[in-house]
This record gives structure tokens, C-alpha cells and sequence, in this order.
């Protein structure tokens, strides 16, 4: 017997709200068309919430701001059911590539803004409810820098795991502080994350002073499957060692990427090239690349390296044939296994967060509509036993 239809969200990242004036407009704007839209067709609906560190410090230290947002989430009938806690800053700034992964979890701000979050995300929620936080693999190290000291991130982590533990005591909210392998990262797969969690922090507990039963309640993977696919991971294979290993993953980022299957595709692909966001790269033959101006820089190497695929995420609903498309395919299976499984899903969060880039290149409906198209398209895996054959994807 299948699993019910899971929880589908998208993360608000796509948006440029940074503060919290252009929070509430984007709950008007955006969330609630959403929000109404899924409850049109039978859905639950939940946001899944972004906030820039200045907000979430402004939000945890004034009680009339956060009574602002409640009442906002409330107006718009999306209440909060995740955080991405990845991006601290302005991740709609005219360049973010690699500073999105400062600070890193050497660092007391890290810390910091993962608390704060987790503070008042627990405020907006009821006893018993569980707040997945999605942050980044501990950081990114460029080739010519110091080895990063993944022994204090490790302390740090279990830091944190103590901290949510004490904020669970006092709201009977559990938070799960989920690391989110990429590529290029300190932690790029899940057998890296699995790897840290396990040596650095579950079997090393009492050195944290933090008993291994809390580090493994409170910490967890959230599973990218873009970033899964940019290095050719098999998904449903690394869902079932988390759950093998009894890691805990809160949430699946429901995304897919680029994929240049003959060298006749290399050219479009260098047309999504843009300054804004981190485009890394890897090819069937080993070949990788931090951007796509790095590839564009070693053309004939990249265009002999057979399939390649690149971090760019685009919407779920778009594939085509030939040889430039996207890895909608691994989504399918990711989905198609999800629905097939008498487990319960984890919360499925749809991250297209590129939109800004994009432009019309897939279309010029309102944003909402776009977004709204992405999360139908996921729940159709749960309508009527679907199949490969009957969730299709548009010409």
C-alpha cells in the first residue's frame, strides 16, 4: 500500500525579501495565491521560510515583529513548516557565487543565526510539531586555502544539536538541523555527510558533551537532488543508506539540473551562463569545473568529456530530448519511489530558486503561477497510483 501524499512546500529563497516590510509583501503577493491555489486542489499548504540573519536577529529579539509575520502567515493560510537557514545574507545581491557559503560553521555567526531561526520558527509553530532547518556542508574551501578545522564545525554542530534540544524543552517543537551536501563543499555527497555525522558527532558524543541520543534527534540531511545529480549519485540509493544508517532526513529539496548529453548541447548550456549564483560542473569523464566560465574557458575539453551536468536549478517541470535537457528523469525516480513506499515521505520542498536569472526563458507567467505549476507537478505522483507514463512533463 502506498504512503499518503507528503507535505509539498517551496522555499521562499526565490524571493528578494530580505527584511521584514518585503516579508509581508511576499506573502501577500506570492505565498498566498499559492497557499490557495493548493487548497483549490486539496492540499495542505505550508511555507517554506527564508530569512536573511538581520531579519531573523530582528525577529528574535522583537516580540512585535514576529507577532507581525504570525499574523501574516495567518492572513496568507501558510503556516510555517520548514526553514532554509543556508543563505545568511542577501542572496539576491548582483553576485553571490561563493559567499553564500559565509560564514561557515567555524564561526560563532553561523551559530548564531541557525538559533535565532530556530527560535522563532518554534514560536510560530505548536507543541509536537517537528521544524526541519536546512543548512549549508559546513562550508567551501577554495584550492590555494587553509584546510578547513572540521574538528570545531563538528563542536559547533553539537552545539547547536544542545541548543535545540533546550528549545524543545521549552515548546515542545523538535528542530532537526539538516546538513545539505554540495558540490565543491567541504561535505559534497551523502556518503561525506553520512560519514561526518557518524565519526565527528554520533560516535563521538560524550567528547561534545552532548549524548549521542540528542546529536542524532536533533541533526539530520536534507537531500538536494540537483546537487545529487551534478554528481551522479543514485538518489533513491542514498535515501535508503540514510535510512539504512538511521540518519535522519527531514527534507528532500525537490530540484534538478542541467544536463548537456552530446557534445551538439555544450553551446545552450553555455548560454545559461550568469553572475549571479554558483554554476559547478562535472562531465562523465571526471572533468569538473567551479562555473561555466570555467568551461566555457576549456570548451574542447568539456565538449570530449561526454555527459555533463551542471548546478543550475531549473523548473521541474521542463525537460526535452535531444542533447540538452535537464535531469528531470532522476526527480522521477526520486518521486516515483517515494509514492510507491509505505514509509511517509519527509517534506518535499520544491528550490527553483533561480527565477531572478532566468528570466522568461521558461515562460512569463507570474512567478506565483510558475511556482504553483513546479508543486503541481510534484503532487501528481500522488494522484491515482501515477506512473512514469501518466506524470508528464510539457513539450
Amino acid at each position: 500500500m502506498a504512503a499518503l501524499a507528503p507535505r509539498i512546500t517551496y522555499c521562499s529563497n526565490v524571493h528578494p525579501a530580505p527584511d521584514l516590510a518585503t516579508q509581508l509583501q511576499t506573502l501577500r503577493d506570492h505565498v498566498q495565491p499559492i497557499a490557495a491555489a493548493a487548497t483549490a486542489a486539496g492540499r495542505r499548504f505550508g511555507l517554506g521560510g527564508w530569512w536573511s540573519a538581520p531579519l531573523a536577529a530582528a525577529l528574535q529579539h522583537d516580540a512585535g515583529a514576529r507577532d507581525e509575520l504570525a499574523a501574516a502567515l495567518d492572513a496568507a493560510a501558510a503556516p510555517l513548516w520548514t526553514l532554509n537557514v543556508f543563505p545568511y545574507g542577501d542572496f539576491h545581491q548582483e553576485v553571490v557565487k561563493t559567499a553564500v557559503y559565509e560564514p561557515d560553521w567555524c564561526t560563532e555567526q553561523r551559530l548564531l543565526y541557525t538559533r535565532h531561526c530556530a527560535e522563532v520558527g518554534a514560536s510560530l509553530m505548536d507543541d509536537g510539531d517537528v521544524l526541519s532547518l536546512s543548512t549549508l556542508p559546513l562550508g567551501y574551501r577554495a584550492p590555494d586555502a587553509a584546510p578547513a578545522d572540521t574538528q570545531l564545525m563538528a563542536r559547533n554542530f553539537a552545539r547547536a544539536a544542545s541548543e535545540l534540544a533546550a528549545i524543545e524543552d521549552r515548546t515542545g517543537v523538535r528542530c532537526v538541523l539538516a546538513l545539505e551536501p554540495e558540490p565543491n563543499c567541504l561535505l559534497e555527497t551523502i556518503d561525506d555527510t553520512a560519514a561526518f555525522l557518524e565519526q565527528r558527532l554520533f560516535d563521538e558524543g560524550a567528547r561534545h558533551s552532548v549524548p549521542a541520543s540528542t546529536l542524532r534527534r536533533h541533526l539530520g540531511v536534507c537531500v538536494d537532488l540537483c546537487h545529487l545529480a551534478v554528481l551522479d549519485e543514485d538518489p533513491v540509493a542514498a535515501l535508503e543508506d540514510l535510512r539504512r544508517r538511521g540518519i535522519e532526513v527531514p527534507k528532500i529539496q525537490v530540484s534538478s539540473c542541467l544536463e548537456v548529453r552530446s557534445p551538439e548541447g555544450l553551446d545552450e548550456l553555455l548560454s545559461f551562463e550568469e553572475p549571479r549564483y554558483l554554476h559547478q560542473t562535472k562531465a562523465a569523464n571526471g572533468a569538473r569545473a567551479l562555473d561555466l566560465d570555467v568551461v566555457r574557458a576549456r570548451r574542447e575539453e568539456f565538449a570530449a568529456a561526454g555527459r555533463i551536468r551542471t548546478h543550475y536549478h531549473v523548473p521541474l517541470d521542463w525537460d526535452r530530448e535531444g542533447a540538452f535537457g535537464s535531469t528531470q528523469h532522476q526527480v522521477r525516480r526520486v518521486l516515483l519511489a517515494l509514492a510507491a513506499s509505505p514509509t511517509p515521505a519527509p517534506l518535499l520542498e520544491v528550490e527553483t530558486y533561480t527565477w531572478s536569472v532566468l528570466g522568461d526563458t521558461f515562460g512569463a507567467a507570474p512567478l506565483h503561477e510558475r511556482i504553483q505549476r513546479e508543486l503541481d507537478w510534484v503532487a501528481a505522483f500522488w494522484k491515482n497510483g501515477a506512473s512514469a507514463s501518466t506524470v508528464r512533463s510539457p513539450a
